[in-house]
């Protein structure tokens, strides 16, 4: 019976463990990605571009072993179902910062349109507010707290959802070089994508906190 315990707690100390780190990496990632759009030259945002595409396969690596988890443990902190979920819902998050990350370089984009800035720092200010839900998640001991986060984030995307559908607009009435058009078009797709991953990350967790009451 003890080591039923025991193996309990200890893959609660995985599973969080690894949830924990998961949500640093994607704050981390939302950080560079400001960065990046903050710099002035290209020179500027190399190594921020290097340090998103190791952080992306950082995350990858997290994603792989909760699924692993999944395969090997019997007993888990909450919901197989809800595990699963909110791993691959943090792992696109990751994915499309990365994904927007790699048009920027790609498209060696010089002075940002001003939308691209905002939607990221709603972005980088979900991923903080993940983090910290994610945290909790261990120890739901505020669950009003935790939803009323969880209101704020989704506040975020809603915001950002604003300034994208503004953006596309104004680029479509006043942009005369199609190629400009197309490549921020492109990177504004892929930032507010990440935003509404973060929402994903959200509705999962406010999920685990209902469930829990």
């Amino acid at each position: 019976m003890a080591n039923i315990f025991h193996n309990f707690f200890s893959h609660r100390d995985l599973f969080y463990g690894l949830f924990n780190r998961a949500g640093q990496n994607i704050c981390e990632m939302s950080e560079l990605l400001v960065a990046v759009i903050d710099s002035k030259t290209e020179a500027e945002r190399e190594p921020f571009y290097k340090q998103i595409n190791l952080l992306e396969e950082t995350g990858d690596d997290i994603t792989h072993k909760v699924y692993l988890g999944l395969d090997k443990v019997f007993f888990t902190p909450f919901n197989r179902k809800d595990i699963y979920a909110l791993a691959s819902a943090i792992d696109d998050v990751a994915d499309y910062v990365h994904e927007a990350a790699g048009r920027m370089q790609l498209y060696h984009i010089e002075n940002f349109i001003p939308e691209i800035s905002q939607i990221a720092d709603y972005i980088k200010r979900s991923c903080s507010e993940l983090h910290k839900l994610i945290k909790a998640l261990a120890r739901i001991e505020d669950s009003t707290a935790m939803l009323d986060t969880c209101r704020l984030i989704k506040e975020y995307e809603h915001q950002s959802d604003q300034v994208y559908f503004h953006a596309l607009a104004d680029l479509f009435a006043n942009e005369k070089d199609p190629i400009r058009l197309i490549k921020h078009r492109d990177i504004l797709f892929s930032l507010e994508s990440s935003a509404n991953k973060c929402k994903v990350v959200t509705d999962t967790i406010e999920l685990i906190v209902i469930n829990s009451l």
